[in-house]
């Protein structure tokens, strides 16, 4: 019962009682999203989230029962087997609610809210599925993420909760009106508390208070944050690898590096064919839930490569190398673009059905003949070196190999042989303009690494304006040979114009920076609304806030992108612009920057400036990878000039010039960070 705090108790405790009529048939098979169509065939009436609905809500009179999760989402897939594919589950819905799936991918905004919603009444993270009661006018009145279809270790189950939330509405609605209206009144109290206005706040205290914050929870043994349950936290990283670079901190380096070190070498990375899973399920980052998504995947490329440039590590290069190349190989579509994410689950040939992390996981008793076979002496020991033992560290005896000793590039190679027989998890095939913008980005960070990830960036980013640009209009998403109908979010534009500014800077073709210019002022036509930033457009959106969530805030990222642009242009308008976002923010970042690694990087790029160097085009290509090599300096930008003048730059004045190259080369690395300003 704790589980669902005092809500849950008001409906539990009221008694059974007698459940109505029948519904239509299921309406998500003419939906185009892939987790949609999962649910196509359930016995549930599923509707799509819409007018159709809401309408069928008010005029019957029934509560809503809203579930929200994605298609490679383990915890959905088990929700589903046990409850949305059972006929019992499926009169009690189909007879006392009306039944309504979203797809969090699709339609982030929505699941934004009622994660939220969830944080409020349960104080703590949601997760998914998400699974939220709701009036006929959609005031929530209860909210769980995962329920099992019958009571477990003392917890309700759901076909409990369904009747007794049955009999209630028809017994007394006004309780769960009552509820629903003091969550709703609540709800709009909690989506202000992040517009605490400015507060007087400088560059040490910051950087101290967000390395110390972080250092609270540090695991010093495994690295990460935490002690069960850990999330990679790229962004995080990024940060602390930034700061770094800005102050010279070595708590900051220690706690980048130590993080990075434990998760390449554990069972969140993927030791035999790259690319990391979601989260790690344990402390020593050995179990992971075996979802690999784009973003993730995306973020971490940025940290490792960033990494890799700070501290020359070979481990880390390696990293990016082999994620990249298994983006490419598994979630590459023919146009360009990438694939959203692949399943936790797939399918075991043997028993005819999936399992979570079948494809991934290893039996002992299995390759001891097969690495006797290939000449390999000592195969017990060889195997555990790569963390595959006879006991297993997963389900049915089965292990994921994490670097436990030297794992053995021929041990690897027989592995990676017996995948190739296995089949692939199931691939979203969703081509999201957000997550592919974060990939381009992370592509051209670590293109100080190999041009190849620079080339593969441009290429990216012109499939995704030539995919999704369609008149003069961002789009969200697309599949595969279909036309994009969702229109672009607020998170798509930012994290596009961040990989724009990044193609401009690697080609110094104008057209990219012009066309940055352009979804600038086509992001604050429809999203910005007096002097607040949202998330969509239409009557269901959210105030954005500069915290980061499953992944880094766009309302961060878009103050970033600003500066930058500004700093380009020298233009003083875009520039107060990024400015009214960080002052606005300025409350959320003093009282726990933890929360929000790049709102804190924003913010010190307003407060020590971008410097752009002003490079003769002949001489940048040659140039710019030393630079980038040997200065420390992080917020820096490139801009190819006519004439043999070399100069650094602020948007207000330059700094630092010279005709003659050497002598610019030597001031520059002369600039101490933090100065020039």
């Amino acid at each position: 019962m704790k589980r669902y705090k005092n809500l849950f108790l008001i409906i539990v405790l009221m008694g059974m009682g007698t459940l109505s009529a029948a519904e239509p048939v299921n309406a998500l098979i003419h939906e185009e999203s892939p987790y949609l169509q999962q649910h196509a065939h359930n016995p549930v009436h599923w509707y799509p989230w819409g007018k159709a609905a809401f309408e069928k809500a008010r005029r019957e009179h029934k509560p809503i029962f809203l579930s929200i999760g994605y298609s490679t989402c383990h915890w959905c897939h088990v929700m589903e087997a046990e409850s949305f594919e059972n006929k019992k589950v499926a009169d009690l819905l189909n007879r006392n609610f009306v039944a309504i799936k979203v797809d969090r991918e699709e339609r982030p905004q929505i699941d934004a809210y009622y994660q939220k919603v969830y944080q409020l009444i349960n104080r703590r993270g949601g997760g998914w599925p998400l699974t939220i009661l709701l009036t006929p006018d959609r005031k929530p009145f209860f909210a769980g993420t995962y329920i099992p279809r019958e009571e477990k270790f003392g917890q309700p189950g759901l076909l409990d909760l369904l009747a007794r939330a049955a009999q209630l509405w028809h017994d007394d609605p006004s309780k769960i009106e009552a509820i629903a209206k003091r969550i709703d009144a609540a709800m709009k109290h909690f989506s202000t508390q992040g517009q605490s206005g400015s507060v007087a706040m400088d560059v040490q205290k910051l950087i101290r208070r967000f390395v110390s914050g972080l250092e609270d929870t540090f695991d010093a043994k495994y690295g990460g944050w935490g002690d069960q349950m850990k999330f990679p936290r790229a962004t995080t990283l990024t940060a602390l690898l930034q700061i770094y670079r800005l102050d010279g901190d070595p708590k900051a380096l220690e706690m980048a590096k130590k993080s990075l070190e434990a998760m390449a070498k554990g069972g969140i990375y993927d030791q035999v064919e790259g690319g990391f899973f979601r989260y790690s399920t344990d402390r020593l980052w050995r179990i992971p839930h075996f979802e690999k998504m784009l973003y993730s995947n995306a973020e971490l490329i940025e940290a490792y490569a960033l990494g890799a440039r700070v501290t020359g590590e070979g481990l880390f290069a390696r990293v990016v190398s082999r994620s990249v190349e298994t983006l490419r190989r598994h979630y590459r579509d023919a146009s360009g673009l990438f694939y959203g994410a692949s399943d936790a689950d797939s399918l075991d040939p043997e028993k005819g059905k999936k399992e979570e992390g079948f494809y991934y996981t290893y039996r002992y008793d299995r390759l001891v003949p097969l690495l006797q076979k290939a000449g390999i002496s000592h195969p017990g020991k060889a195997l555990e070196a790569c963390g595959i033992t006879e006991g297993g560290n997963f389900i049915h005896y089965r292990s994921n190999p994490y670097q436990r000793g030297d794992c053995s590039p021929k041990v690897l190679a027989i592995l990676s042989r017996i995948r190739r027989a296995r089949p692939y998890p199931f691939v979203d095939r969703k081509m999201q303009a957000s997550w592919n913008a974060l990939l381009i980005h992370g592509l051209f960070v670590a293109a100080p690494l190999d041009r190849r990830y620079a080339k593969l960036g441009m290429e990216t980013l012109s499939a995704l304006k030539r995919e999704l640009w369609k008149h003069a209009e961002l789009y969200h998403q697309k599949l595969p040979g279909k036309t994009p109908i969702v229109k672009g979010l607020f998170e798509d534009y930012a994290f596009t114009i961040a990989a724009v500014i990044d193609a401009y800077e690697w080609s110094q073709d104008p057209r990219w920076l012009e066309w940055a210019g352009e979804l600038l002022q086509t992001a604050r036509a429809k999203f910005y609304e007096a002097g607040r930033w949202y998330d969509s457009q239409g009557a269901f959106r959210n105030v954005l806030q500069i915290e980061g969530g499953s992944y880094r805030s766009p309302l961060a990222v878009m103050a970033d992108d600003m500066l930058r642009w500004a700093a380009l242009e020298a233009n003083l308008k875009i520039q107060h612009e990024a400015e009214e976002i960080l002052r606005a923010s300025s409350g959320e970042l003093a009282a726990y920057p933890q929360a929000a690694p790049a709102g804190v990087l924003a913010w010190l790029a307003w407060k020590e400036n971008y410097w752009v160097l002003k490079i003769p085009q002949k001489r940048l290509r040659t140039l710019r990878p030393e630079i980038e090599k040997e200065l420390r300096y992080p917020f820096v930008l490139f801009k190819g000039v006519e004439g043999s003048l070399y100069q650094a730059c602020t948007i207000e004045k330059c700094f630092l010039y010279d005709r003659n190259e050497t002598a610019y080369l030597k001031k520059l690395k002369g600039q101490q960070p933090g100065r020039g300003k």
